[in-house]
């Protein structure tokens, strides 16, 4: 019941309030929360994790401590807390699979592996060339390990007696040598690509437009998605990105246009939430199923490049080995039900992708997974992502949310809609400053 403002203020003494209400409501209108009298129950949970970070902000710290900050942060806010962040004078601490983001804002990289840290005095980038480097060293250091106990192996079974103090602590050596494990490496998500025969006839939308009776979020968007398209769409929180998903995966209907699908067409939808609704249909994820049977409801074999797999295969390629593939759905993290999630809508053998905020609770490593999959993929891809990084490397083609509450066609990834977005801003700013000079 209590308000976003008073939210943002709890715990503050009654006398500093005055002071930092001010402050309180600019970072609400940046993080376009501007109903300040709003209940925080009527609150979205992308809505409640920007409150959360507008109070975080609010006071000068010491030290800062983000737990995936930029997710539900639409690209605009994101390239916000990124600037801000930059210009941070404290420590920060950080989790994030915000690989652009890791980029910018971080000077130290360090990696929770097998129950060993490992730190690098790099960014992102500089993390994955010192990673690998150590990596080598570490094959490296274990192959030799692994001649010198074969050589020793071969001197005790020559029959050296263990009479002298010298051939003793040899044999204590050879001992030490196969106790001494090699480097643990990480299994990694596998996924062949999986599609059903794409015809001719794809998907054709005209004239679209959508929202709810007396407020629409877009309009008059046509476009036929043709056979190898790779769509990024983006825009501000709220602007209508999910209900336009919706109306492509034909959930839902538009307030205008048309939508014409062909016989073949196959969508695969990836919603940004798991539902608790049974009705929901793929989307919904019953707690007190075993992981197994929630596949399996799905398609008991999948056909890969390389032959008909099993549904049991498919997920310890998903990193659910057999033991876990008998737990529930209830006992796994908030993460590992998104990539199993994933899984599923991938089963389905779609050939046509729908992608909502993929990048959301995935980590790195799936979502590097998931981009060598969109590459073999032969299917349409159309997504919605904050994840820049996600964008330039899957999408060809970009989609945004103008003021006008319609959608403009860029060509290329994220990076190349940026620069034209900051050449059109430059161009203006200019253009103004021209007008002023000619008014004095």
């Amino acid at each position: 019941d209590m308000s976003v403002l008073e939210y943002v203020l709890q715990g503050e003494k009654e006398e500093d309030r005055w002071i930092l209400e001010p402050d309180a409501k600019t970072l609400l209108m940046t993080f376009e929360l501007n109903d300040f009298n709003q209940p925080c129950g009527q609150l979205s949970g992308g809505q409640k994790k920007r409150a959360a970070l507008a109070k975080t902000l609010l006071r000068p710290a010491d030290i800062l401590i983000l737990d995936e900050p930029t997710n539900h942060l639409d690209t605009k806010m994101a390239d916000w807390l990124e600037d801000y962040l930059r210009r941070y004078r404290g420590a920060m601490i950080m989790v994030t699979h915000d690989r652009y983001f890791l980029d910018q804002v971080t000077n130290r990289i360090t990696e929770l592996d097998h129950a060993s840290l490992y730190s690098y005095e790099t960014n992102y980038s500089g993390y994955l060339q010192k990673k690998a480097e150590r990596e080598q060293n570490e094959d490296s250091a274990a192959a030799k390990r692994k001649n010198l106990l074969r050589t020793e192996l071969e001197w005790l079974n020559r029959g050296a007696r263990a009479r002298s103090t010298k051939q003793k602590a040899h044999i204590q050596r050879i001992e030490n040598l196969q106790e001494q494990r090699g480097p643990v490496r990480d299994r990694t998500v596998q996924l062949d690509s999986v599609a059903s025969r794409l015809g001719k006839t794809t998907l054709e939308v005209e004239g679209l437009a959508g929202g709810y009776p007396g407020h629409e979020c877009f309009h008059d968007f046509s476009y036929i998605f043709l056979k190898g398209d790779r769509i990024g769409i983006v825009g501000p929180n709220g602007c209508g990105k999910t209900t336009l998903m919706k109306i492509l995966a034909g959930t839902i209907m538009p307030l205008r246009g048309t939508r014409t699908a062909g016989v073949t067409l196959k969508i695969g939808y990836y919603t940004q939430e798991i539902a608790s609704d049974p009705s929901a249909g793929v989307a919904y994820m019953d707690p007190n199923k075993k992981v197994l049977d929630y596949i399996r409801d799905t398609a008991e074999y999948v056909r890969t490049p390389e032959g008909s797999v099993s549904a049991s295969v498919m997920l310890d390629r998903f990193l659910f080995p057999p033991v876990v593939q008998q737990q529930l759905i209830k006992s796994l993290s908030g993460g590992e039900k998104k990539r199993l999630y994933l899984l599923r809508v991938l089963m389905e053998e779609p050939n046509f992708l729908i992608l909502d905020e993929p990048a959301n609770d995935l980590d790195i490593r799936t979502m590097e997974v998931l981009e060598d999959y969109l590459d073999r993929f032969e299917g349409i891809v159309v997504t919605v992502s904050h994840d820049r990084y996600f964008l330039d490397r899957c999408v060809r083609r970009m989609f945004a949310f103008e003021e006008n509450h319609t959608l403009r066609q860029y060509e290329g990834g994220y990076s190349d809609y940026a620069a034209v977005k900051q050449a059109e801003e430059e161009e203006k700013q200019r253009a103004e400053r021209e007008k002023e000079k000619k008014k004095q």
